[in-house]
């Protein structure tokens, strides 16, 4: 029998590369223009909710709620569960955030956060989730039909997500980082065993939100704000 040492995390994959990527473009035909919907309603509600407009402001966690639910539901218990047994509990996490992200939407006093380090750092991280993880297919020597959009696929969702709540005041919506950090680390060793490239997006997403929770978050608020 072999050492345990003489084991790499290949070894463990219940699934090939080659599974996983066609999971995903026929996942993505089922629903195809969907990713679009989300992509662009998300990033629409999210520049109006810079510019302080109120409807935005009480839209946004609702609409990560949804795309939470949707990640859990379609692609977690009903596709992804199918190669990987790990993908229900997966599945039972996502919707678990979906909860708490719908009940702390009920929270009217959420604020941008004053520092600016946390508050442009979320943002970026968040738009690199929205905008720009769907190009990881290409470095990942995927199509475009396997590319993993926000609301659609996990990965791009959860990064998303922290940084939108990176950039939010209020300590309790620090509740709603575990999951997608948990997820990220999660997805990076399984995208490590498969030797994709997208493992460093998933483990940098979380150093990049351990950098921004160290930061300090001055205790005045940004003129306009309430106290």
């Amino acid at each position: 029998m072999s050492e345990w040492w003489t084991y790499t995390p290949a070894d463990f994959l219940m699934f090939s590369p080659r599974v996983y990527v066609r999971l995903i473009e026929r996942y993505n035909q089922d629903f195809w223009p969907l990713q679009l919907v989300f992509v662009a309603a998300l990033l629409a509600i999210m520049v109006l909710a810079v510019r302080e407009v109120r409807f935005a402001k009480i839209a946004l966690l609702p609409a990560f709620a949804v795309a939470w639910a949707f990640c859990a539901w379609q692609f977690l218990w009903l596709r992804y569960a199918t190669i990987n047994w790990g993908a229900t509990y997966a599945a039972m996490a996502f919707f678990l955030q979906a909860g708490l992200v719908a009940l702390l939407s009920l929270d009217p006093n959420h604020r941008i956060a004053v520092s600016r380090l946390r508050r442009y750092g979320g943002m970026v991280l968040a738009l690199f989730g929205l905008l720009f993880h769907p190009l990881l297919a290409l470095l990942s020597a995927r199509s475009l039909a396997a590319a993993e959009t926000f609301g659609m696929m996990p990965d791009p969702t959860a990064i998303a997500t922290l940084g939108t709540v990176l950039s939010i005041r209020g300590r309790r919506l620090l509740l709603l980082l575990p999951i997608p950090l948990l997820w990220c680390a999660f997805s990076g060793l399984i995208l490590l065993a498969m030797e994709d490239r997208g493992a460093v997006v998933a483990i940098a997403s979380i150093v990049f939100v351990a950098v921004l929770l160290l930061t300090p978050d001055e205790s005045r608020t940004l003129s306009g704000d309430r106290r």
